[in-house]
């Protein structure tokens, strides 16, 4: 579901068929996303005093020297234009209020405004500063394909189509305004054994005959330690065994590593062979 401003129509009555301090109510969304609550209302006298209903911010709309409907019109654009929360035009009569944020807000409506004076929604807000999942980690998962993240959900309902029913996974359907914050680790997990699948290493297949190299590295040096005193010449054999295991052991994790990261994004470049 795409973001979308709300839009609000009015239509305008004469100015003899509006009386002083009435009012229509408007909700628009600030660079905070935040709702903010606004009342538009009339002076119709010239020097008539906001009716200031709780909660709300007043927009004066003084028609004292208004006549039709259009001339009402012109200036609730002018004044709610000026706010903003909103862009607004009129058109004979008939003000069209736009949003200046996109998100989901309280619909406007008239309250005491007699006549044909008309307050409706023809195009509602989308778009939630919350998400509806407060628990991702238990109906929640995303991977990485090719430049595209995919974020995809097993929370649903009892339908059984295949875009909602519980249990399934699906693209969410959400409308968040700030977008989302993706938290993730990539400690592996523990070996707990040495045969099966609790033996086999949580490092990516690429590195696993490289990790031989770094048990080797470990190994020799061990034994070189052992043998420093009983035999040097066996000792300094073992560690120079140790350091070769542990050369390849670094240059694995500099070469594959790079292009694992490569792979989930960022820049990309070419990279000529080295012919030497």
């Amino acid at each position: 579901m795409a973001l979308a401003a709300e839009v609000t129509t009015v239509v305008c009555e004469t100015q003899a068929n509006i009386d002083a301090q009435e009012y229509f109510l408007l909700y628009g969304m600030g660079s905070d996303f935040e709702e903010n609550a606004y009342h538009v209302w009339f002076n119709k006298g010239g020097s008539d005093a906001d009716p200031a209903p709780s909660g709300s911010t007043g927009i004066e709309c003084n028609i004292s020297g208004a006549t039709s409907a259009d001339d009402v019109g012109v200036i609730v654009a002018s004044q709610v234009g000026g706010n903003a929360d909103f862009s607004a035009s009129n058109s004979s009569g008939t003000v069209t209020i736009t949003n200046a944020v996109r998100g989901s807000v309280t619909d406007g409506s008239n309250v005491n405004i007699g006549g044909n004076f008309s307050v409706t929604v023809s195009t509602a807000g989308t778009g939630t500063k919350n998400s509806n999942h407060k628990h991702p980690e238990d109906d929640m998962a995303w991977f990485i394909q090719d430049d595209h993240l995919a974020v995809v959900t097993t929370k649903g309902t009892d339908s059984t189509s295949v875009h909602s029913k519980l249990g399934d996974w699906k693209a969410i359907d959400e409308s968040v305004i700030e977008g989302f914050l993706l938290h993730y680790t990539a400690e592996p997990n523990t070996v707990t054994a040495l045969t099966g699948t609790a033996g086999t290493p949580d490092i990516d297949n690429t590195l696993h005959p490289f990790l031989v190299d770094y048990v080797k590295c470990k190994l020799y040096m061990d034994r070189a330690g052992q043998l420093s005193s009983a035999d040097p010449n066996a000792s300094s054999i073992s560690m120079n065994l140790s350091n070769q295991h542990e050369r390849k052991w670094k240059e694995c994790l500099v070469k594959y590593g790079s292009k694992k990261r490569d792979k989930v994004g960022g820049s990309r470049r070419i990279m000529p062979p080295n012919l030497q």
